[in-house]
């Protein structure tokens, strides 16, 4: 069985707490990813900012909103960020990462470890990374399907 840990992404591009929407945007230009995990300054995972998370900052019609009152330019990545974290550990079966983004509808997860009741950040795992685990297996003869257990 094919482990989080053997597909993810050891170096996962990451902002942090105080990113503006600028530099934010800046990364989204230069990296084709859908979102960033949000670390403070110790390598927590606070949180995750994502594409639609700036959309709904530009699109949003409620006049409270940073974009509507000319505040884009102050805003900042905790003003945007969500603070509920799906995310998997890096020993978890490859097939209940895919179970769990298929349920969430979630591009990306966040791979963590627990230290000390905080989630450390130790990669990322996209779609793209469980299907290359499901090939490998497949090219080798030796994928069968698994049920993730309830």
């Amino acid at each position: 069985m094919t482990a989080v840990h053997e597909m993810m992404s050891t170096s996962p591009v990451t902002v942090g707490p105080a990113t503006s929407v600028g530099d934010l945007l800046a990364l989204f230009d230069r990296h084709d990813f859908n979102a960033f995990p949000v670390l403070d300054e110790h390598n927590r995972l606070l949180g995750i900012v994502s594409k639609l998370d700036l959309l709904e900052l530009f699109l949003a019609d409620d006049a409270s909103t940073g974009a509507a009152t000319g505040g884009v330019g102050t805003t900042r990545v905790e003003d945007l960020m969500h603070h509920e974290i799906v995310s998997v550990e890096a020993r978890d079966p490859l097939s209940a990462a895919g179970a769990l983004m298929l349920a969430t509808k979630l591009r990306s997860l966040p791979v963590v470890e627990r230290q000390d009741d905080r989630l450390m950040l130790v990669g990322i795992l996209s779609r793209g990374d469980i299907l290359r685990g499901l090939r490998f297996q497949l090219v080798e003869g030796s994928y069968v399907r698994q049920v993730p257990e309830s």
